[in-house]
């Protein structure tokens, strides 16, 4: 299946370059530049899957190298995010959904091991309020000190406490492992474009949680935009 939606892919590139080119010079032909750029998703899993470690051809071996080492950006590779503080089922705490609205927030936190402050129905209600949202996406979970301890989509999380899960449990006991769809995986800033694929081919992910020096959780970076990013470097 994965060989058919890179050929697919392939020939879909050479036919739009071809295209373009025919629109702006009158004249039909495929440069080996094009090939090479056609190529360039399928080489770029094979060498993130560990399938390919090195490939040169049509002068691309130096530049693919290049562009794989490259540290991921929040900027071009993913989005900044700074998630919004939740608090228990007191007045600052429901009525604060209003100015999480008013500023658009992302995504919101969750400290994993803080007993006696949280209540499923309100977090509940937070995930009500806010996944209908468009620019609403995540949970995140922090300990004590800050540091990332997992994400997860809001909506995914809305679905399970419908389904009857006592995350309130879960967070006072430490232990976030047990909810589905939930994610501890993370990669540090400044790593490589290649580690992220990588680690996110090996856990099945499509978005991977971005972490600070302190472990702090800062963003995330999507595949689909890293494998962009590489290609508009290769292209440049």
């Amino acid at each position: 299946m994965i060989i058919w939606t890179f050929i697919i892919s392939f020939f879909s590139i050479l036919a739009v370059l071809a295209f373009i080119n025919f629109r702006l010079n009158k004249e039909f032909k495929i440069d080996t530049s094009w090939l090479a750029l056609g190529l360039a998703p399928v080489v770029i899993w094979l060498i993130t899957t560990q399938q390919l470690s090195e490939f040169s051809g049509f002068g691309l071996a130096f530049k693919l190298n290049e562009a794989t080492s490259t540290p991921v950006s929040l900027q071009t590779d993913g989005d900044a995010i700074e998630p919004e503080k939740v608090s228990n089922e007191g007045k600052e705490g429901l009525g604060k959904l209003k100015e999480i609205k008013k500023k658009r927030v992302e995504a919101i936190t969750l400290e994993v091991g803080k007993q006696g402050y949280y209540l499923n129905s309100a977090i509940e209600r937070y995930l009500k309020e806010l996944t209908p949202l468009p620019f609403f996406k995540f949970v995140i979970f922090k300990n004590k000190s800050g540091e990332f301890q997992g994400i997860i989509p809001g909506i995914s999380l809305l679905v399970e406490l419908r389904n009857g899960l006592d995350l309130v449990h879960l967070i006072e006991s430490g232990d976030i492992s047990d909810i589905n769809g939930a994610s501890t995986i993370s990669v540090q800033s400044g790593s490589s474009k290649k580690l992220s694929l990588q680690l996110m081919d090996k856990h099945g992910l499509s978005v991977l949680p971005v972490v600070d020096n302190n472990k702090s959780f800062i963003g995330t970076v999507d595949r689909g935009k890293i494998t962009s990013s590489i290609v508009a470097q290769l292209v440049s």
